[in-house]
């Protein structure tokens, strides 16, 4: 994996690497980030990448729209964008809320043609959404398990020597 080099101060470096190489794996052309913090090991595997993001854009070359997920005029934009094609994999890595969450999957799930990705499935708000959901579709769970990358990546208020955020839960279509 010579080219995953990459990965925003966002992601879980083993994880990230793992969705990046599902993504690969998955033949995956287009790819629509919903948040717009780490996109950059997809662009550089060739996918074209949108992200959408009611915050400006740190990612340079990288398209960026910046307006709410959860609008369905936003989804029908990124759609010209992306020529009237449907994207083949969508991330939710936006709005941590279980409301938040649940708008962006109702609205983006139907438009992806490969797969739908969640960051952040152990924290609260995703993960009960992440648990309801992962049931009625196959799905599978990224967890990186070595406690040096989670304290790397995880940020104020986690519990030293444990893994208690993160993760990456895949709906497939």
């Amino acid at each position: 994996m010579e080219g995953l080099i990459y990965v925003g101060s966002n992601q879980r470096i083993p994880e990230y690497h793992a969705w990046t190489a599902l993504c690969i794996g998955l033949g995956a052309k287009t790819y629509v980030e919903l948040g717009c913090g780490s996109s950059h090991e997809q662009a550089s595997m060739g996918m074209q990448v949108v992200t959408v993001d009611i915050l400006p854009n740190g990612l340079n070359g990288i398209t960026h729209i910046q307006a709410d997920s959860h609008d369905p005029a936003t989804l029908a934009t990124v759609l010209a964008h992306l020529g009237g094609h449907r994207p083949d994999i969508v991330f939710i890595d936006a709005d941590h809320t279980h409301e938040a969450v649940a708008k962006d999957f109702n609205l983006w799930h139907p438009a992806a043609l490969v797969a739908v990705g969640f960051h952040d499935v152990l924290m609260p708000g995703v993960k009960e959404f992440w648990e309801e959901t992962a049931l009625l579709y196959p799905s599978i769970q990224i967890i990186g398990r070595d406690i040096a990358s989670a304290e790397q990546w995880q940020h104020q208020g986690h519990i030293k020597g444990q893994v208690n955020c993160g993760g990456i839960g895949v709906i497939f279509k």
